[in-house]
């Protein structure tokens, strides 16, 4: 009800050119879909099953529609990256889909947690407790999740799991021959991680980049956050070859139909989870402007 009009019109003008034709899906759910309306949210982000799948020849979705789970295969073990919301959901979605796969779940080593959030490190003390991982999140959202009642919200009454491995800026997760590069970029939550790691498809190389808050900021400060940090995830990842996106949040990319066209794949067909440079840049450069629409929708002129 304070939007600043003139603003958010100049705002999402600019987010649109960046978008173009190829990342409409992406622009949709960032730019019009604001963060703010979490009914709009709720509805787009509800829990259901989705199929398990591999996206690359070492890496897998093992997720949900609500919020992503993916398993990063090694010589020397499985790194999963976040745990969906609960031990439940842990139990009885990421270790059957796992198992479909083709995986076995005794190999998990490492989860990594993109963010304190509890629909993204619920499930992680099962697997501490069942199979013997290694947690892994920022030092500033260690302390998050451990305060008591983990800011409030629907997970005020999960157990959080033992602090093993608290990450900073830049620091590497390494399991056999796979190095994951860690990044803390505040915004959605004060130390959100990003990852960077390397994946093959059918022999040729490709560097995935997973932006672990793509679901901005809640208040002016933190949206002003989330736009640094964008525009430095954008430096590291231009400098690193980042040309395949994921998310952790499937609805944040079209990935539960994007990982349809993979599985229905013919031979030759491009993966759809492959950007190329220039379109990951530009997908980086979209969210900060999305952001910026964000804050004129807050009364600001998103400078």
């Amino acid at each position: 009800p304070k939007e600043n009009r003139a603003a958010a019109s100049r705002w999402l003008s600019a987010a649109r050119q960046l978008a173009g034709p190829d990342l409409v899906p992406e622009f949709n759910w960032r730019c019009l879909t604001s963060p703010l309306d979490r009914p709009m949210v709720m509805a787009i982000q509800h829990d259901g099953l989705v199929p398990a799948t591999k996206v690359f020849d070492q890496l897998y979705s093992v997720g949900q529609n609500a919020v992503s789970a993916w398993a990063l295969d090694t010589s020397d073990g499985i790194i999963l990256i976040d745990a969906l919301n609960s031990p439940d959901e842990a139990r009885d979605i990421i270790v059957p889909n796992l198992v479909k796969l083709g995986l076995d779940p005794k190999r998990i080593r490492y989860v990594l947690i993109t963010h304190g959030h509890g629909d993204h490190w619920g499930g992680a003390k099962y697997l501490q407790d069942t199979y013997g991982a290694k947690v892994v999140m920022s030092a500033i959202d260690w302390d998050m999740v451990e305060a008591p009642g983990h800011g409030g919200g629907p997970f005020a009454d999960l157990v959080p799991p033992r602090r093993d491995i608290a990450v900073k800026d830049g620091d590497t997760i390494t399991l056999g021959k796979t190095t994951v590069r860690l990044h803390v970029t505040p915004g959605h939550t004060p130390g959100a991680l990003s990852m960077i790691f390397p994946v093959t498809e059918r022999g040729q190389s490709h560097m995935v980049g997973l932006m672990g808050g793509t679901g901005g900021g809640q208040t002016s400060a933190t949206v002003h956050q989330q736009i640094a940090s964008l525009e430095r995830w954008d430096r590291i990842a231009a400098a690193a070859g980042v040309d395949a996106l994921i998310t952790n949040h499937p609805s944040h990319q079209s990935a539960n139909e994007r990982q349809a066209l993979v599985r229905y794949a013919q031979p030759g067909d491009a993966n759809p989870f492959v950007y190329g440079t220039e379109r990951h840049s530009r997908f980086v450069k979209m969210l900060a402007t999305c952001s910026r629409l964000q804050l004129a929708r807050m009364g600001e002129t998103g400078e």
